[in-house]
């Protein structure tokens, strides 16, 4: 049974891994904005304001062609947040090969509550007039 679910485990990674890299090729390939196959964000559709991650789509395209600075101007929240949501697969994927358990979360409810008030923040703020999200 333990074997079992250490190869469901390494084969959930390896698709993970493989989906993340069909979707890398195809937005590499594919840019949005000018492609039909990649939609727009369906809250700016609906109520013409910028969500947390709006501009994301875009910025990995950019960030994918080496671009910083631009995929930075679209989504800096997309940029600062990619290195620790990089650590954590890398961590996850490491833990899941090694065939150890899969730790709990060990962060403090009051850092979740600070990011959660962050992105909030964030949100609100790209709304407004003020710089860098001046239109």
């Amino acid at each position: 049974m333990v074997v079992d679910e250490i190869v469901n485990r390494r084969l959930s990674v390896f698709v993970l891994w493989l989906t993340m890299a069909i979707a890398a090729a195809l937005l590499y390939m594919l840019e949005p904005g000018k492609s039909a196959f990649l939609p727009g964000c369906p809250f700016r559709a609906l109520s013409g304001f910028t969500c947390p991650g709006c501009g994301t789509t875009r910025g990995l395209h950019l960030l994918l062609h080496g671009n910083l600075a631009a995929a930075f101007q679209l989504n800096p929240f997309l940029i600062l947040a990619l290195p620790f949501l990089l650590y954590a697969l890398l961590n996850y994927t490491n833990t899941v090969l090694r065939g150890k358990p899969i730790s709990r979360n060990t962060l403090p409810a009051s850092y979740i509550w600070a990011l959660f008030g962050f992105v909030i923040f964030f949100w609100v703020f790209r709304n407004t007039p003020f710089y860098p999200f001046v239109s």
